[in-house]
C-alpha cells in the first residue's frame, strides 16, 4: 500500500507543483486522482514520480492498515445511515481538520453538510460546507465526495420546495453516478446514499417509476458489492412506493418485513419506529 499522505506532504517540501512534478511523466490530472482520489497509476509512472522527487517507490509503502482517521469517518458514514448523527457530531470533534488530505477534507465537509441538514435543519450551513466541496480548486467533478455535494444541494432546494433547483442537481448527478464505476465497498456506500437520496425526491415529487428505478438499483448494488447498510432504508422507501402506487399488499408487506429485518441486522432503531408506523398505517 502507498502512503499517499507522505507523497503529497514530499511533493510539497520541495516547493513543486502538481504540474511541475507530472510533466513529461503523466498528465496533471492522473496526478490529482492520485494524490485526491487514491487512484494509482501505473508503476513506471509512479516510479517516475518518485525520481524526479530522488525518493525511492519502497520509501512511500506501509502496511495495508486503515488509518485513525479513515476508521473513524467509517464509524461516521454508518451513523449516517443509522441517523445517529450525536455519534458523528462526537467523531468529528475527534477531527482535526487543518491535519487532513484534500480527500479527508472532503469527507469531513461532506459529513457537517449533512449533519446540518438532515440534523440541525439548517440549510445555510448546510449549503456552506457542500459548496466548500464544490469550489475547492484540487477536487475533480468526477469525484464521488462533488457528487455527493452535488446531491446534497438537491436536497436543500428540496427542502426549500425549489423543486426545479432540486432537480437540476439531481439530473447532473445521476448522469455521472450511473456510469460511475465502484472500486470498494466505501464508494458503493457513498453512491447508495446518491441512489437513497435521489429515490427520496422522486417519491416526494409522486414520480414513482423513477424513484423505484434509482431505489431497485441500489438494491442491486447492495446485493452485487455484499453491502447490507442501505437495505434496510431503500427497501423501506420501496415499501412507502407500494403504498402511495396501491400495489398487492402481499407486495407491501414483503417489503415491510424485509425492511424490518436489515433495520434490525444494522440495529437501526429510528427506522424500526419508523417502519412500525408505517405497519400500523
Amino acid at each position: 500500500m502507498i502512503n499517499i499522505k507522505k507523497f503529497v506532504s514530499i511533493r510539497k517540501k520541495l516547493g513543486l507543483s502538481q504540474t511541475e512534478l507530472s510533466q513529461g511523466i503523466c498528465t496533471q490530472a492522473t496526478l490529482s486522482k492520485f494524490e485526491n482520489l487514491g487512484r494509482i497509476p501505473s508503476i513506471r509512472i509512479i516510479t517516475q514520480l518518485c525520481d524526479r522527487m530522488n525518493i525511492s517507490l519502497s520509501d512511500l509503502m506501509v502496511d495495508a492498515t486503515v488509518t485513525a482517521v479513515d476508521a473513524l469517518f467509517d464509524k461516521a458514514d454508518f451513523n449516517l445511515i443509522t441517523y445517529d448523527y450525536d455519534a458523528i457530531r462526537n467523531i468529528l470533534s475527534q477531527i482535526v481538520p487543518e491535519k487532513l488530505t484534500a480527500s479527508e477534507k472532503w469527507h469531513y465537509n461532506y459529513l457537517k453538510g449533512s449533519v446540518a441538514l438532515y440534523d440541525e435543519h439548517d440549510l445555510v450551513a448546510s449549503l456552506f460546507y457542500f459548496n466548500t466541496i464544490l469550489t475547492d480548486p484540487e477536487i475533480d467533478d468526477t469525484s464521488i465526495y462533488y457528487l455527493l455535494a452535488l446531491s446534497g444541494c438537491g436536497q436543500i432546494y428540496e427542502k426549500k420546495n425549489d423543486v426545479e433547483k432540486a432537480e437540476h442537481y439531481f439530473n447532473i448527478v445521476f448522469d455521472s453516478v450511473m456510469h460511475k464505476h465502484i472500486d470498494d465497498s466505501h464508494s458503493a456506500i457513498q453512491i447508495l446514499s446518491i441512489l437513497l437520496n435521489g429515490g427520496v425526491f422522486y417519491a416526494q415529487k409522486q414520480d414513482y417509476d423513477t424513484s423505484n428505478s434509482l431505489l431497485n438499483y441500489a438494491y442491486h448494488t447492495c446485493s452485487d458489492n455484499h453491502i447490507t447498510y442501505y437495505l434496510a432504508r431503500i427497501i423501506y422507501q420501496l415499501a412507502q412506493n407500494a403504498i402511495a402506487t396501491k400495489q398487492p399488499q402481499h407486495l407491501i408487506q414483503e417489503y415491510i418485513s424485509d425492511a424490518r429485518a436489515f433495520a434490525r441486522l444494522n440495529n437501526n432503531t429510528t427506522l424500526l419506529q419508523k417502519i412500525a408506523a408505517l405497519n400500523k398505517n
